[in-house]
């Protein structure tokens, strides 16, 4: 079983999506893209405009997730990754 950590997107308007059982995520760092995993290291970084994938445990109707997100920055803390977007839109689940 893999370790799973909380993942929630934030923009200055409202929380936009927050799940406990995230296994995995891939977003458009500043410096390329970045993959994080439970129990990742404490960093915050700006987001760039790119893909932010998802990846959520086997047992979840909706493993896999996308979003087109343009800029903002993300906190990685107590094993919770917090994305703060300027502008996010998802564009796939299933």
């Amino acid at each position: 079983m893999s370790a799973k950590f909380k993942f929630e997107i934030v923009t200055m308007d409202a929380l936009i999506y927050s799940q406990n059982d995230v296994e995995s995520v891939v977003m458009p760092g500043i410096e390329g893209y970045l993959g994080v995993l439970a129990e990742h290291m404490p960093y915050i970084t700006q987001i760039s405009t790119g893909t932010v994938s998802l990846k959520k445990s086997a047992a979840s109707e909706k493993n896999d997730i996308e979003w087109e997100v343009t800029g903002g920055f993300a906190k990685i803390i107590d094993n919770t990754v917090t994305l703060f977007a300027d502008k996010i839109e998802q564009i796939k689940a299933k």
